[in-house]
């Protein structure tokens, strides 16, 4: 690709000394010529590149002006650039795009700096083609999103591996605060926090020479350097601050304004340090609270939290800047919103129909967690989307209902198929019938029209009524949705994806022939598929094997880090309190050995059951069956998004699958991700998935064997009389889900699939 970066001129790029965003321009442009892009960078007097370098702005040294003068000169290069290249990314003023705003190239705006809706809105009016807008931060982001166009948030980011990670130090090490010195940054609030905890503080930085700013350092900060509590020690270069941070207990961001997303944040995480700030814009975007450092509102709170330093985790942080700022993990995202910024074609502007999917599944919101979660993903991404559903459930029914009632879920965008038992009776009798007649047929009809209408109670429906939403990309979930998704794909000239949530045809079968009859539905419909997503690695290995020649990805079922829950609270003196929860609770699911754990085990604990009683008599017989003194209680479902809050209460979640199909033994349920987030301690049985989780994620929790009552009587006895390590379980399971198995990071393997696709198709239409 041919990458053209534009920065407003005042500031060389990289910066010598202090600097954000042109430090950022700098460091994915070194890495796109590593990854083999064509990189030409326009920029101020002074600046350097990694390939071709344009210079402008030398006639306007020493003002910081938008003028006439310089908006022709920078449409004069752009206008000579433009067409040898693939994107024009500004990193600059965004009136630098409108000498250019007609033109055909792809166009990315990103801003570091709270935005002005208005001037967005202005720019869209007058006709700007293919432009995606971009901030440093979702805070950022949410203040440019009134002013219209496509949105995406995307770091700043550090090159990692310039920096030196240290794992430890010293004990007394330092305290540092580095940015510039006016009051918004908070260097004073720093020096009040550090001295409260009577730690050592350097403060690197420039003194700005804006009178007020000059005043603030020479009248707050200046006097109260030391040298034996407080130390300055002026700008610092890339290898002096190396040291500085890597030496340093914790990097200080008391702000006072709104910060979009500081640069210095994942240089600290790079060199292992935790950072302390006060809350404001991106940064606690930034922070995983109790892992790679805390948030506070005063300096009181933040010398408080320097005590606790010692509990946070400097490889949490070096892991975090890997895999979330690194200079190649930016770099990629840059270049996914390249691939995703719409062409317009000739006569249109920006205001033209988004690119649309549709998402087709036999499930509802609230039972299906992961079609919900690609939806908001895919709205935030720029798409308009359409979820095709089937009711399923009561009390789904009653929680989706609020959802819509409140607006919490947008109710225009998704359509209820083979009605329901409240709102569309007679449809939804409808929907029964034709299940009957069309299964009563199977044996008399050799059929695939029968056989996938067969399948489920909707399946006829989603195939009469889903070429009806037109898209450019449908998602089918669940094998009673594929026929139907798969019919209007090829009708409406779109491509097809199959999310595979569980191994469809080794799931047990519920009538005879039913996996048979699956595979052969999948055996027709998948080949036409453009990818397909698996919700575990195993369930994606399984459909490898079955379709060599497509594109599988593992998409963990993870949830989002906002469900993240606070670390638990140690309490030795109270009963083990195991967790467990479905959506219906019943035979098959492991309850019965954990029962029988328990009485072998014969100690207080106390076992929690979330889900519906829909076995008459099943829960009498668990209860009755658990013997003091341990006790069973039982709670009622909840709306998915409060089950974080509810596990939380516990001390260990039960994943207690029994493989008892091959499905059963190589997915992975919500529990696992659930349970992360909560910070429970995980028991899981051993299946093939679980054990292969558990063997690659070490430190969450314990395996036991799924028949084995009294191995797991064995894991929960050993947490029971091993408080320390029931604390380390939880504590490193909520790391992991703040770090690495949490929606934020796994949507992006869906963002890179769908923004793939679209690119194909755009370039199928274009044909």
């Amino acid at each position: 690709m041919k990458i053209l970066l534009l920065m407003d001129p005042f500031i060389p790029v990289p910066p010598e000394r202090y600097g954000g965003i042109e430090r950022v321009i700098y460091d994915i442009a070194c890495k796109y010529v590593e990854m083999g892009h064509s990189v030409t960078i326009i920029a101020g007097p002074g600046s350097k590149s990694p390939g071709r370098l344009i210079i402008y702005g030398q006639n306007g040294e020493g003002s910081m002006r938008i003028d006439y003068k310089l908006l022709w000169e920078v449409r004069k290069i752009l206008l000579k650039e433009i067409p040898g290249h693939d994107v024009l990314h500004n990193f600059g003023r965004l009136a630098f795009l409108l000498p250019v705003a007609w033109t055909k190239i792809k166009k990315v705006q990103t801003y570091m700096r709270f935005i002005t809706p208005q001037n967005i809105r202005l720019l869209n009016k007058s006709g700007i083609r293919n432009v995606t807008y971009t901030g440093v931060s979702d805070a950022i982001v949410s203040t440019g999103e009134p002013g219209g166009g496509h949105w995406a948030t995307v770091y700043n980011c550090a090159p990692v591996m310039q920096f030196t990670f240290r794992e430890t130090v010293e004990e007394d090490a330092p305290l540092v605060f580095l940015g510039r010195l006016e009051r918004c940054k908070g260097a004073h609030s720093a020096i009040k926090a550090a001295r409260l905890a009577n730690r050592k503080l350097i403060i690197a930085g420039n003194i700005s020479t804006l009178p007020d700013e000059k005043a603030y350092f020479e009248k707050e900060v200046l006097p109260e350097v030391d040298n034996k509590l407080i130390f300055y020690i002026g700008e610092v270069d890339n290898t002096q601050k190396n040291e500085l941070l890597g030496n340093a207990a914790a990097l200080l961001l008391p702000i006072e304004w709104f910060e979009p997303f500081p640069v210095v944040m994942p240089e600290a995480y790079a060199c292992g340090t935790p950072v302390l700030a006060f809350p404001g814009g991106g940064v606690p975007e930034g922070i995983v609270e109790g892992s790679t450092g805390f948030l506070s509102n005063s300096p009181e709170e933040m010398a408080a939290q320097i005590k606790r330093i010692a509990t946070l985790s400097r490889k949490a942080c070096r892991e975090l800047a890997i895999k979330r700022y690194s200079d190649t993990e930016i770099a990629n995202e840059y270049l996914t919103v390249y691939r995703s910024v719409k062409n317009d074609g000739e006569g249109n502007h920006s205001t033209a129909e988004k690119k649309r999917i549709v998402i087709v599944t036999t499930g509802q919101p609230s039972t299906n967690p992961r079609v919900i979660k690609e939806y908001e993903a895919l709205i935030v991404r720029g798409y308009d989307v359409k979820v095709l559903y089937t009711y399923s459930a009561e009390w789904a029914y009653q929680i989706d209902k609020g959802k819509f009632d409140k607006g919490i879920l947008d109710p225009d965008d998704f359509i209820l198929i083979g009605g329901d038992p409240y709102s569309q009776k007679f449809m939804f009798f409808l929907s029964r019938v034709f299940l009957r007649l069309f299964k009563s047929a199977t044996s008399i009809i050799p059929s695939q029209f029968i056989k996938n209408a067969a399948i489920s109670r909707t399946a006829f429906f989603i195939w009469w009524r889903a070429q009806s939403y037109k898209a450019d990309i449908y998602i089918a979930h669940y094998v009673g949705a594929l026929a139907g998704a798969a019919r209007a794909a090829k009708k409406n000239k779109a491509l097809l994806m199959f999310d595979a949530e569980d191994y469809h045809r080794g799931e047990t079968d519920y009538y005879t022939g039913q996996s048979e009859h699956i595979a052969q539905i999948e055996n027709k419909y998948l080949p036409q598929t453009s990818c397909i997503t698996a919700a575990s690695p195993l369930i994606a290995d399984a459909y490898k094997k079955l379709f060599p020649q497509k594109k599988v990805i593992t998409i963990n079922n993870v949830f989002s880090k906002k469900f993240l829950q606070k670390p638990p609270a140690e309490n030795n003196n109270s009963p083990l309190k195991l967790f467990w929860f479905s959506q219906n609770i019943g035979p098959m699911r492991g309850l019965e050995l954990i029962v029988e754990a328990l009485n072998i085990l014969g100690k207080n604990v106390e076992l929690y059951l979330l889900g519906n009683d829909k076995r008459p008599g099943y829960i009498d017989n668990l209860v009755k069956s658990l013997q003091p003194p341990a006790s069973i209680h039982l709670l009622k479902p909840v709306d998915p998004d409060n089950i974080f809050e509810i596990a939380a209460r516990y001390d260990a979640g039960l994943a207690s699958e029994v493989p008892h199909c091959e499905n059963r033994n190589i997915c992975l349920t919500n529990k696992i991700f659930t349970y992360l987030l909560a910070g429970n301690c995980i028991l899981a049985s051993d299946t093939a998935a679980q054990k292969y989780f558990l063997d690659n994620y070490k430190g969450i929790g314990l395996v036991y064997g799924y028949s084995n009552a009294t191995e797991l009587a064995e894991k929960i006895d050993a947490l029971i009389t091993n408080r320390q390590q029931l604390s380390s379980f939880r504590h490193t399971a909520l790391e992991l889900a703040a770090n690495e198995l949490n929606w934020e990071c796994e949507r992006q393997k869906l963002y890179e699939a769908v923004d793939e696709l679209m690119y194909m198709q755009s370039n199928n239409q274009g044909k």
